[in-house]
This record gives C-alpha cells, sequence and structure tokens, in this order.
C-alpha cells in the first residue's frame, strides 16, 4: 500500500543526469494539509518528465507556496512530505501539460479527513464514526514491524438493579510495512490504545478521535528486558498458576519535572509509567527521575493533590535518556462542605448502624479526609486484608483474602472486573465513604462472591 508509484518514477529520475533547459513557463502554487486546514511547508514538490530524462524539485515554503521554472512539456508532479507519508496510502500523480511561456497555477493537498474516510472505510458503521491511522515501528531501529493495534473502551450499561460495563474492542492487523488503519471509532470519548509485534508491544495509551474523525498516531514497540508477574496471593508463585497482570520493565530512563501554570514546583506528585508498577514522588523542585522503564510507546502518569490526573504519551528509548516537562493546568474544583439538616435520611441512618455494627472496616468522611489519597485505590493501603496491586494499565487492582471482592457502587453492584477498574469509576474527590467486608460478615445487601464485598460511596453521603 506504501509502495507509491510517483516515487519510483522521481527515484529513478533523480538517477539520471540532468540535462541542462532553459525554463520557459513558471509554475507556482501552494501545498495544504487538508487535515489541519494549514499550509504545508517543507513540502517537496517534483516534476518528472514522461520521458524520465530529467526531473525538477523546490520546496514549499513557510506559507506553503512555491515557485519552479520549467522546460515546456509533459510532466508527472506530486509532492513528498511526512505528514503525506504518514496517511501510509497512495496519492496519486497527477499529469500536467506545461506551456511554452507564461505562468501556471498548480495546487498540492493531503486530502481532507472526509475523503481519506471514504477511501478506506467503505464499511463504516455510522457517519459519526472515526478513524485511527498509523504506522508500528521498532523502538529502537525505527523500522516497521508487522503486528496489530488494539483500541478498548467501556460503556455503561444499566438496568435490573446492576450497572455492567461493557468492554468493547477492534482490533486493526498492520500490513508489511507496518501501516493501519482502524474504522468505526467513536469520537469525541477516551479510548485506550496498544500496539504488539509478535512478542514486542508498547504501553497503553489514551487517544481521542477529534470531531474531524481522523486521528494520525504511531505506535512504537519494543521486547521486555524483564517481565514482573503479579499473582492474586501473596503465597510463592509456581509456573502452575496464571497471573492477573504483567509488568514490563527495560533499560529506557525518564527525567522531567512537574509545575504549575505558574511556573511553581510542585512537591511530592505521583508520578508513574502504567504498565510497569514504577512509581516515584517529584522532590522540592518538583523533579523526578524513573529508570527500569521499557522502551517505545508509553504513558507518563502525574497525580497531585488539588489537580485533575494528567495522562501524556511519551516515547522512551533504550539508549538515551528522555526529558518532558509537566503542567498541570487543571487545578480540580472542591466542593463546599455538604451539612445535612432535618430526619429521615434512611440511607445515611443505615451507614451509621453497619459501622457501629463493626462488621466490616469502614472510612468515614473524616478518615477519607485525613488520608488525602490521590487514587480511589489508596483508600485501601491500610485496610486489613486488603492488598493494593498493580495491573497491566492504567490503575491498580484490589484483592480481599488474596481475590478480587464483588463492588458495590452507591449500593449498585458492579459488574465482574470492577476491582481492577476503581481508580476509573471515580475521581477521590467523589468518594465520602467506603464499606469493606469478608464474605462471612458482610450484609445480605451487599451478598457477592467468595471473595468478599467492597462498597463505595461517591456523593451519597455528607462530607
Amino acid at each position: 500500500m506504501k509502495a507509491v508509484a510517483l516515487r519510483r518514477a522521481l527515484i529513478v529520475a533523480a538517477l539520471i543526469p540532468l540535462a541542462p533547459a532553459h525554463a520557459q513557463a513558471v509554475v507556482r502554487g501552494v501545498v495544504i494539509d487538508s487535515l489541519s486546514g494549514r499550509p504545508l511547508a517543507g513540502a517537496l514538490v517534483q516534476f518528472v518528465r514522461d520521458s524520465l530524462t530529467e526531473t525538477r524539485s523546490v520546496e514549499s515554503d513557510s506559507t506553503g507556496a512555491y515557485r519552479i521554472g520549467l522546460a515546456p512539456g509533459r510532466y508527472i508532479a506530486g509532492f513528498f512530505h511526512l505528514a503525506a507519508d504518514s496517511l501510509g496510502f497512495e496519492l496519486l500523480p497527477r499529469r500536467v501539460e506545461i506551456g511554452v511561456t507564461g505562468e501556471q497555477r498548480l495546487d498540492f493537498a493531503i486530502p481532507s479527513a472526509k475523503t481519506i474516510i471514504a477511501s478506506l472505510c467503505t464499511t463504516a458503521r455510522s457517519d459519526s464514526a472515526g478513524l485511527l491511522m498509523g504506522h508500528v515501528r521498532d523502538a529502537d531501529t525505527g523500522l516497521p514491524r508487522t503486528g496489530a493495534v488494539t483500541v478498548v473502551w467501556w460503556e455503561l450499561l444499566i438496568g435490573n438493579q446492576s450497572i455492567r460495563r461493557d468492554r468493547r474492542q477492534i482490533p486493526a492487523k498492520t500490513d508489511g510495512d507496518g501501516w493501519f488503519a482502524m474504522c468505526g471509532l467513536p469520537t469525541d470519548i477516551d479510548l485506550t490504545a496498544s500496539a504488539q509485534a509478535g512478542t514486542a508491544a508498547s504501553g497503553v495509551i489514551e487517544v481521542r478521535v477529534p470531531s474531524g474523525r481522523l486521528l494520525i498516531r504511531d505506535f512504537r514497540v519494543s521486547e521486555a528486558d524483564s517481565v514482573v508477574n503479579v499473582f492474586a496471593d501473596s503465597v510463592k508463585a509456581d509456573s502452575a498458576r496464571r497471573p492477573i497482570a504483567s509488568l514490563r520493565r527495560g533499560l529506557a530512563r525518564l527525567n522531567g519535572t512537574v509545575r504549575t501554570p505558574k511556573d511553581q514546583s510542585v512537591t511530592s506528585a505521583l508520578v508513574s509509567v502504567p504498565g510497569t508498577g514504577l512509581e516515584v514522588q517529584t522532590a522540592a523542585s518538583g523533579m523526578f527521575s524513573l529508570g527500569g522503564l521499557p522502551s517505545g510507546t508509553q504513558t507518563l502518569e502525574v497525580r497531585a493533590l488539588g489537580y485533575e490526573p494528567k495522562r501524556i504519551p511519551v516515547e522512551l528509548f533504550r539508549d538515551r535518556l528522555t526529558t518532558v516537562n509537566v503542567v498541570l493546568d487543571r487545578p480540580v474544583q472542591t466542593l463546599d462542605v455538604v451539612k445535612v439538616f432535618g430526619k429521615g435520611n434512611a440511607r445515611l441512618a443505615a451507614f451509621e448502624r453497619r459501622r457501629r455494627a463493626g462488621w466490616g472496616h469502614v472510612l468515614t468522611p473524616a478518615d477519607i479526609e485525613r488520608r488525602h489519597p490521590l487514587r480511589v485505590t489508596d483508600l485501601f493501603r491500610t485496610i486489613p486484608g486488603v492488598r493494593v496491586v498493580p495491573s497491566g494499565a492504567f490503575g491498580n487492582m484490589i484483592l480481599l483474602r488474596g481475590c478480587p471482592p464483588t463492588v458495590f457502587l452507591n449500593g449498585v453492584r458492579l459488574g465482574e472486573g470492577a476491582a481492577g477498574d476503581l481508580d476509573l469509576l471515580a475521581s477521590t474527590t467523589e468518594i465520602t465513604a467506603v464499606e469493606v467486608y469478608t464474605a462471612s460478615m458482610r450484609p445480605a445487601e451487599f451478598w457477592g462472591n467468595s471473595c468478599g464485598s467492597v462498597v463505595l460511596w461517591a456523593g451519597m453521603l455528607p462530607r
């Protein structure tokens, strides 16, 4: 798909000595990136005589404009640019006739998103569906890798006194040049994407297909230098048991700083690369340093009190240090203290009865305030019998007595796997109370699997 006839013609022409010719006509025009609606600077515009005996080239300026003198005759015309190469499909050359004298106008453009989608997504599910396209490359060599890219997102299904998270997934295989195109994606929502080529893989990153319905994103994959398996219980692992997560490690390094929009250092921010189990806190200067990371496309996640979590994609390399500066520019808007007046708050009364009964472990609004959690799962780190372990992607997983418990949110039972998604279900500013029960001591309304039950209250009880 990447083999472009125009490129072959121009390469052949470039190998033939250019015969001297006196230009008798001027061709001018502009090169436009229709995806962004902006001029395309640095595009190499080339004209090849039909006989392949000569070629003329010119580069577009900062406004996308070019001007070139040509001898009269018939030409094959086209242009090259990294932005066009990233599309991965053929931009057809144009045949033009150059007159003897005068000036001629000839514009070039990268196709619009609508044109590209119509060309590649002939079986799109709806007019609102989006397209993700790009290349999968080796993290260390930059060479194309044959593999696949997978995009995942979740949809909440509410009904029958339960909330079920429906996992949606679209895979796309690459061609021999590592190029892929994935049609039918929802637009303007957060998706997670990752790439794999044999045993080489990237990290999981967040992507959002814009309302223009096209996103170009490359992925770099690498072999892990080591893998740390996480098992459900703390008993020594053996080969017969399947790990609940595998954390990839490598030799890449990442340094940086975390600052506010006013260029102030953010101290004690939690910095991590999901999928590795590695995290550090920023120093008083806002600086951090992480080592032992896998190379390739990864996510840097930063959390700090008073700010929204921030995730940014980073490219890591085995042979050099990557530096990134993070600005936490979206402070969390905290709510005023909620005061409850009057009688008859049945939900609060039931919560107080369970707390006084002492059947489980309960965190009150005051307990949560004292903990200053950065993630929801941070609330469980000091609760007896609960383990917090890193998952293979974003967030952590909680284990109660060695296995994932049943999870309730505001009294509604969530689907299987919710114990690994607590950090995605709600923010720490929304959680007002937590209840943890073993299988033998839980109330009947929180009945679940044999591991036990965890109950989260978000905005339903006074802080």
